[in-house]
């Protein structure tokens, strides 16, 4: 089991590593025992047998949710596995490749498949019921279970329509503005049968009348004149309505306005493959879209457009599922094994495999592989400014969110190759900062001129400091050096450098102050003796 983590949601792939067989085919290889393997001992083998010789084309699951059918190559075939048992139920062998299949009873026991030599095979429990052609290639197939009316659509501007209550084909409906169909579906809850194809258009019509009921215009000139709605679905309330384009752009509409609630975009140019409503739980009112391309699974909020939980495909996706009310997730793909996603954010595991809920929970405590660790992320912008527009839909570019993941290193030859002396640039920048980083650091004093009180007291305390930071100083300079330091630098004694209050007098001032009182004292003193002798004499 592999784990990855897209912004902090972490997904369990539990059809990575090998199967059983290829487990054993490598110990009989090596001549080693599977015992004491502790990888042997750590997989996960959900369903057995869930894989096919090439690759898978279409998955399903019964109504009931007891049975997952799927269809491969190469023999084309049919797959049944029974999850309460947890395997292989049956398989059928079939004449050609299985374009689209869909059910037509609670279980597996009904079901018809559309192939791509334009036939179209009935299938009951007992195996083939009865098989016959249609005009035209089909790519898709719908049923309507209140007229028991099934809906075919392909290469032609016609909608075949097979009453299976009265076996016979009815009048094909005539497509207004499509040529061709790409996929066509039926609203749950409303008589509304819904076509997308080349154009950018959806049509819509009222099973009860054949007139057109609406024309939606799901792309505009920004997407491009050439974008087809390549996949369509109804949400299980029937009020919502998804249509995904060849460009990557996924929108979700409301029927009662023609305008787009939410989109998203899959930025990597690729088509979307499949396209689904699906809810948390039965009691949930958060509505979400999983849509797929050739290379991921997006799963966001169908009213917000929020990204809830992301899969990177190691292979081309070819069509997506949920199981109801879960957070699991199967995917046709083109490899042996079918792929099983498990993402606990979006829904509990279903309750014939709920041993996952406790092995996730136990894995959630230990720190896990987190993708993107060593990407650089750039937008289309950037893009354009590095000149690496072209590597849009390749393997070097991940789309998330507004841009793409690019490997750091690839990054940083194409910011080298535009800008050739960025290095150099760089590297002065280095040494300079190392040169800043050896000299001395020195205290900044201020300017003995821009001293205006205790000048005198300053130029001593200066003094000091750098007799206590020149080299061989002895400790007594050292330590006097430090107080004078402290001095200079403490807040509270700016103002003894600044205030007159704080004025210091000097010693040699002092001396010729007091000299000079002596000097007036000793004047007026030999005044008033002169004063007092002078009437004696008379």
């Amino acid at each position: 089991m592999q784990v990855t983590e897209y912004n902090d949601i972490k997904v369990y792939n539990l059809s990575a590593g090998k199967s059983l067989p290829q487990w054993l085919a490598e110990a009989q290889k090596k001549k080693q025992s599977l015992r004491r393997n502790e990888d042997f001992k750590k997989r996960i083998d959900l369903i057995q047998d869930f894989e096919f010789n090439v690759a898978s084309s279409r998955v399903r699951i019964s109504a009931d949710g007891d049975h997952v059918l799927a269809t491969g190559i190469y023999a084309p075939e049919l797959r049944i596995f029974d999850l309460k048992e947890l395997g292989l139920k049956c398989s059928r062998g079939l004449d050609s490749e299985v374009v689209d299949f869909l059910l037509l009873s609670e279980d597996w026991k009904k079901l018809v498949m559309l192939l791509d030599d334009r036939t179209l095979e009935f299938h009951s429990q007992y195996g083939r019921h009865h098989r016959l052609r249609v005009p035209k290639c089909g790519r898709s197939l719908s049923y309507d279970s209140e007229s028991c009316n099934l809906f075919v659509g392909g290469s032609s501007s016609s909608l075949y329509r097979l009453d299976l209550e009265a076996g016979t084909f009815l009048t094909p409906l005539e497509m207004q503005k499509l040529t061709e169909i790409n996929e066509v579906v039926t609203n749950p809850r409303l008589p509304i049968l819904t076509c997308c194809g080349d154009g950018g258009i959806v049509e819509s019509y009222d099973l009860r009348d054949p007139s057109p009921l609406q024309l939606l215009k799901v792309h505009d000139g920004g997407i491009g004149e050439t974008a087809e709605v390549t996949r369509c679905a109804y949400s299980s309330n029937g009020m919502f309505f998804a249509a995904g384009t060849s460009e990557g752009l996924v929108r979700v509409y409301d029927l009662r306005s023609s305008r787009p609630i939410s989109e998203r975009d899959h930025m990597n140019d690729y088509a979307i493959s499949s396209l689904c409503f699906h809810s948390r739980g039965p009691e949930s009112s958060d509505l979400l879209v999983a849509s797929a391309d050739k290379s991921s699974i997006k799963v966001w909020a169908a009213t917000s457009g929020r990204m809830v939980a992301s899969v990177e495909s190691p292979s081309v996706v070819n069509q997506i599922t949920f199981y109801p009310n879960s957070g699991m997730i199967f995917a046709a793909n083109d490899q042996s094994r079918l792929g099983v996603y498990f993402v606990p954010s979006i829904g509990f595991a279903p309750p014939w495999c709920s041993f996952l809920d406790n092995i996730t929970e136990e894995l959630e405590e230990s720190k896990q592989k987190t993708v993107f660790e060593d990407f650089q992320f750039v937008t289309k912008d950037e893009l354009e400014q590095l000149g690496a527009t072209e590597l849009m839909g390749t393997k070097y570019l991940q789309p998330y969110m507004h841009g793409f993941f690019m490997d750091y290193r690839l990054h940083a030859k194409l910011k080298a190759a535009l800008d050739p002396f960025a290095f150099e640039e760089y590297r002065k920048q280095k040494v300079r900062e190392k040169l800043e980083a050896k000299r001395t650091m020195r205290t900044r004093i201020k300017d003995q001129s821009k001293v205006s009180v205790n000048p005198n007291f300053h130029k001593q305390l200066q003094e000091t400091a750098e007799e206590g930071a020149t080299a061989g100083a002895s400790k007594k300079r050292k330590e006097a050096a430090d107080k004078a330091k402290r001095i200079l630098e403490d807040q509270r004694f700016q103002a003894l450098f600044a205030d007159p209050d704080f004025a210091i007098e000097d010693s040699a001032n002092r001396v010729a102050e007091a000299s000079a009182a002596a000097t007036a004292a000793l004047a007026s003193r030999t005044k008033k003796k002169r004063t007092t002798k002078a009437p004696g004499k008379g």
